[in-house]
């Protein structure tokens, strides 16, 4: 795709995945066989408490991401933190804050100190409030939609993320199954806009922000060139671009045919902490959520 001027690949990758290693109901190699027989080109597996050797599983021309999904408490009377560890060590120590003691902001610069990069999971789902969440430090993204999460009707976290960005927090999302069984397969993703078909190469483009969530629909092409912010993406039959205050319908359903691009002027919405995001969404009710460029 054209991201920002650059021809970059466009990786389809799930970056939370269980397996029977820890709750979920297909083993590694299920996994894995299925997400490459969807055409995925990246897979992050992401077992409670544990980093597996990745190495031992036939990767079906995949980059397979080595990770962990990691749990310090927040409080005695909330939900516990689910962190998504990603690119960890095997020799990774703080697996079990739970027990441990380690703070959310401290499992995640162990992460960071072992080279590896910190997604805050599924917040709506464990009842986490941008309050909660706008005191921590250097973490990678949080998942503004969580397949597994939809079947607990609590799938979205994009009120939180909002709240985030409208903080001047400069957070952003990815979508993931968080798969633990076969019906939450392939029901969103994030596609990274990586240089190279390389872990370093996806690791470097995530650690950027250079990456979007989505359900289904596809962005070709992001641009901001002065003022004009553009995009052009499959077909949508609602694009609306999320500024800080409000926002704009650049394509309304009912009102204006489906669409493929769309592009607006922000000479009068650049405010100080200011920033734009897209959202598109398709004909089946699926959306894809670009990350905010701050002005």
């Amino acid at each position: 795709m054209d991201y920002y001027g650059e021809q970059r690949l466009a990786l389809r990758a799930n970056l939370h995945t269980h397996s029977t290693l820890s709750d979920g109901q297909l083993t590694p190699e299920q996994v894995i066989a299925s997400y490459a027989a969807e055409g995925y080109d990246v897979l992050a597996m992401t077992d409670h408490h544990q980093v597996n050797d990745v190495t031992q599983w036939d990767n079906r021309g995949m980059i397979v991401i080595q990770g962990a999904e990691l749990h310090p408490v927040l409080a005695p009377d909330r939900c516990k933190w689910h962190l998504v560890a990603l690119n960890l060590p095997l020799d990774f120590k703080c697996l079990r804050p739970f027990e441990t003691g380690e703070n959310a902001q401290e499992v995640i610069d162990a992460v960071a100190a072992a080279g590896g990069e910190t997604i805050v999971a599924h917040p709506h789902w464990c009842a986490f409030s941008s309050e909660d969440i706008k005191e921590l430090k250097n973490f990678l993204a949080m998942e503004v939609y969580n397949t597994e999460c939809k079947y607990y009707g609590r799938a979205y976290s994009v009120q939180t993320w909002d709240e985030l960005l409208a903080k001047g927090k400069k957070v952003c999302a990815v979508a993931v199954d968080d798969m633990h069984r076969a019906c939450t397969l392939f029901g969103s993703w994030t596609v990274i806009c990586a240089k190279e078909r390389t872990l370093p190469a996806v690791m470097d483009a995530l650690k950027k922000g250079e990456f979007y969530a989505t359900q289904g629909p596809l962005f070709h092409k992001l641009a901001l060139e002065g003022n004009r912010i553009y995009a052009e993406f499959t077909e949508a039959v609602m694009c609306s671009l999320v500024l800080k205050q409000s926002g704009r319908c650049l394509i309304i359903p009912g009102q204006n045919p489906p669409g493929t691009s769309a592009e607006c002027d922000l000479e009068k919405f650049r405010i100080p902490g200011g920033y734009a995001r897209w959202v598109i969404t398709d004909s089946q009710g699926r959306s894809a959520w670009s990350n905010p460029i701050y002005f």
